[in-house]
């Protein structure tokens, strides 16, 4: 048994390692990559020989040629063929031997029954060989083998939409030039999204940016009439589509000439390295006539795929530069590497690279009849933007990222082998820039330096104008610490090794009331200092509510908090909320995902801190449910001061997720009980005997003026007129097990398993608690005693009640409160000898309210939504 359970741990597929032993893959097309051989399995339709088909390169056979220079380089004398096992056979596996390290292959594998499609084709299928495809062998050691993919990026830095600029009778002056301490931030922005890349693939795919830049004016658009003389000649920009905004890039898409960056065209551009990438990016200003000032397009970005390579066109991607850079060039050119991906793997489910617009897996019957479907889930557990890339990209195995088709397969120096490639400054990250050790594969003695540096998602802020944003915002990892945060578990048994906050919701209840005073004594989750603005977030729960405060103090302008509460992701549509709240003066709150049952309020601490007070319910008009601890809730917030720079409280997205604690001792009892039912108005009374009184089963007898019970569970009850409140109360006696009930027109079978249910004394007189349609809540130390006593079950206000001799012993939320019941009942049985000496109830809205009751209802009332 161990050794199979050893066999079974070698054949899984190791993510982010070196090139130190074989990549092992293998529920996947190449399912072992080392560093002089390859396994190879695919499938065929009828039985025939295993064959491969194999060459050396870096140019696939389908990168574009002009006429007189195509060749077909399988037919060249470097290219072999590898046949494997004798016979035939459907199921085939091929080793490949006699590889050179550190190089790209590409192959085809044998199937003469297969006719291929026009895409095959289109991507080398040429019977009885299918369509080509390539790997890359590990490195010789001492090195690691990565694959660059360059990219050509064309900046426009000085567009301006000219006929913007006629202000009354003139022409307002057109803006600087932007200096090259600008355009170089630009370069930074494309750098920071390369390093991201480069990190969230465990050091395999470098997004290698080459810079073309046109500083020349241009314009967005005609010369208007009675312009200047000299904007005449302002030539206008390749971008420019036509119309003033192009969604969703704003303009349109070139094939850029890399010999001749200021021309035009949509036609092939041969290249002898071909780039399969390419951006254009302009920054278009238009004059603002209110604020008299020259101001940026903004746009979200159009990307194209790499569908038409074979004939000569990239993938591409335009967008404006008025927003986000780093995020629009990783956003959007993640679409490009998604493309890559289809064409480079195998284009399933489990061996892509994953769409970066989430959302589950689902298949919903519309009225049409038709589905709405998503065969392929794109969720995770992860938040939004950058943190979905990272998550997803982490998923790829080395040996599918070594799997690219497009790019150029390269060797980096790694001379520990620990994957983290030494000292290369090409290179968007490496050892000697992080600070460990290049010849130690653990710099600090207990984690590889590779996962070391992969602690962080390496996510430069939250999405924010590139002008207005801050420093680089993801946690820093030291190397050489084995406890970054100092929370005194080392990195490597650390949940979060970059956050000293414990990730729990501690039980407690808070007041919603915008008074932070209470709080003292709950853990913070989280707090910063960063921008001008100190910010603090803490949350608790009870068995009725989640409760959350964040304090801030400096000038905000807003923030935005997203909770997942099932811990599925925030793109999961399974309990995920999120709010934004405006305006400081007078907060305002706008939903960003689904938001049900809010209740706030805001205030001031004594040093004057801004204070947001909320919950959110647990059940009911909630989306969240959960008993006692262990439910996950994910955290991400993210605060802006009032000049547009935004920073976040963890790292931009990435939700933390904190695990409630369980509740210890007894809960306080909140305000507003009821008072002990007497008789009144709107009281009706029933002595045993009366004619009202029914008996559902056996087990109630009249016996001298009282009702008895013994055997089976049985109900002694009344029909009431439907009713959302009501208090029911009885004098009794038993041995345990006294019970009430209320129950709704659906149940048939009264009984202690259903609807409304308070018992007392009840698992042989050990425990008193709620039952509320199954569910047991709320607990008392109140058990059966010897003698008459009075017993009182009552709904109202959202809440149920249950009093013992005239003292509240629970209490609990309404998980159902505009339910209606129409029985109520006493409940025998569980050997409780129970004997009922009278009955009172009542039954209507707003009935049997106390002065604390009504204080009590406005409270949970609270600020909601508006």
């Amino acid at each position: 048994m161990i050794c199979a359970i050893l066999l079974a741990l070698q054949t899984q597929p190791l993510l982010q390692q070196s090139d130190a032993r074989p990549l092992l893959d293998p529920m996947r097309p190449v399912q072992r990559i080392a560093q002089d051989s390859v396994t190879i399995q695919y499938f065929t339709q009828t039985p025939c020989e295993s064959r491969v088909q194999v060459r050396q390169g870096n140019v696939p056979m389908t990168a574009w040629r002009p006429e007189n220079m195509r060749r077909d380089p399988w037919t060249a004398p470097e290219a072999r063929v590898t046949q494997g096992p004798a016979g035939k056979r459907t199921s085939h596996v091929v080793t490949i031997t006699g590889l050179q390290p550190g190089k790209r292959y590409f192959y085809r594998v044998y199937d003469p029954d297969c006719k291929p499609t026009r895409e095959e084709r289109n991507w080398g299928a040429s019977p009885p060989w299918r369509r080509e495809y390539a790997f890359s062998t590990l490195a010789p050691t001492g090195q690691k083998t990565i694959i660059r993919l360059p990219v050509k990026v064309c900046l426009m830095p000085n567009v301006v939409n000219l006929e913007s600029a006629k202000s009354g009778d003139g022409f307002a002056e057109l803006p600087p030039l932007q200096t090259p301490e600008e355009i170089e931030r630009i370069i930074s922005e494309y750098k920071t999204a390369s390093r991201f890349f480069w990190v969230n693939s465990g050091m395999r795919f470098w997004v290698d940016f080459h810079f073309f830049v046109d500083a020349r004016r241009l314009r967005w658009g005609p010369v208007p009439e009675g312009a200047p003389e000299s904007w005449k000649g302002i030539p206008e920009c390749r971008s420019y589509a036509g119309v003033d905004f192009a969604g969703p890039g704003g303009g349109d898409f070139n094939i850029l000439d890399t010999k001749d960056p200021q021309r035009t065209s949509g036609e092939p551009v041969y290249e002898e390295s071909p780039y399969s990438g390419q951006i254009e990016q302009a920054f278009p200003r238009r004059w603002n006539p209110n604020a008299k000032r020259w101001e940026f397009y903004n746009s979200g970005g159009g990307t194209l795929g790499i569908d038409s390579f074979p004939q000569g066109v990239p993938g591409r991607s335009q967008f404006l530069g008025g927003g986000d850079t780093a995020w629009l060039v990783c956003h959007e050119f993640h679409h490009q590497m998604e493309s890559y991906g289809a064409f480079a793997l195998s284009n399933r489910e489990d061996d892509r690279i994953v769409f970066n617009h989430y959302e589950p897996r689902r298949r919903i019957a519309k009225p049409d009849g038709s589905y709405e479907e998503a065969a392929w889930t794109t969720n995770g557990r992860h938040g939004e933007h950058w943190d979905g890339m990272a998550f997803w990209d982490r998923t790829l195995t080395d040996a599918q990222w070594l799997r690219m088709y497009f790019g150029y397969t390269e060797t980096v120096k790694d001379a520990d082998m620990d994957g983290f490639p030494d000292d290369d400054a090409r290179l968007p990250l490496d050892e000697k820039r992080f600070g460990s050790d290049p010849n130690r594969s653990d710099t600090d003695g207990a984690m590889g330096d590779l996962q070391k540096v992969m602690l962080s998602t390496w996510v430069p802020s939250c999405l924010q104008q590139s002008w207005l944003k801050p420093e680089f915002q993801s946690h820093k990892v030291l190397a050489t610490k084995r406890d970054n945060d100092d929370d005194g578990l080392e990195d490597s048994s650390d949940p979060y090794p970059l956050y000293p906050w414990q990730p729990f919701v501690w039980p407690a209840e808070a007041s919603v009331d915008g008074d932070a005073s209470e709080w003292t004594n709950v853990p913070v989750a989280g707090d910063a200092w960063e921008g001008g603005l100190q910010y603090s977030f803490r949350h608790s729960h009870n068995e009725e509510n989640y409760f959350g405060l964040v304090t801030i103090s400096g000038n905000w302008s807003r923030f935005a908090i997203s909770l997942d509460g099932e811990g599925k992701g925030v793109f999961s549509r399974d309990g995920v909320i999120g709010f934004e709240v405006r305006n400081p003066a007078a907060p305002e709150v706008r939903p960003t995902f689904g938001v049900a049952g809010l209740k706030w309020k805001h205030g001031k601490t004594a040093d004057g801190r801004f204070v947001f007070e909320f919950s959110l319910p647990n059940r009911g008009e909630g989306l969240w449910y959960w008993t006692r601890g262990g439910r996950e809730v994910g955290v991400s917030l993210d605060v802006f001061n009032e000049a547009g720079s935004g920073y976040s409280l963890y790292e931009p997205y990435r939700p933390v997720y904190f695990r409630m604690l369980e509740p210890s001792g007894q809960s306080p009892m909140p305000r507003g009980a009821p008072d002990e039912l007497k008789p009144g108005p709107g009281v009706t009374e029933l002595a045993p005997g009366d004619p009202r009184l029914k008996v559902q089963g056996g087990g109630w007898t009249l016996e001298g003026g009282v009702y008895v019970h013994s055997g089976d569970e049985s109900a002694l009850y009344m029909d009431v007129e439907p009713c959302a409140e009501f208090d029911l109360w009885i004098r009794f006696e038993a041995k345990q097990d006294a019970i009430l009930g209320a129950f709704t027109p659906a149940t048939d079978r009264m009984g202690a398993g259903s609807d409304y249910i308070l018992f007392v004394g009840g698992y042989a007189n050990t425990v008193t608690r709620f039952r509320i349609f199954g569910q047991e809540t709320a607990d008392s130390d109140r058990m059966v005693t010897p003698g008459v006593h009075t017993l009182q079950l009552s709904r109202r206000g959202g809440r149920i009640w249950a009093l013992l001799d005239g003292t509240p012993i629970l209490s609990a939320k309404d998980p159902r409160p505009d339910a209606k019941v129409t029985r109520l009942a006493a409940i025998g049985g569980y050997g409780g000898a129970q004997k009922v000496q009278l009955i009172r109830y009542r039954v209507g809205s707003n009935q049997g309210e106390t002065p604390n009751s009504r204080r009590y209802k406005k409270r949970l009332e609270g600020e909601g939504y508006p």
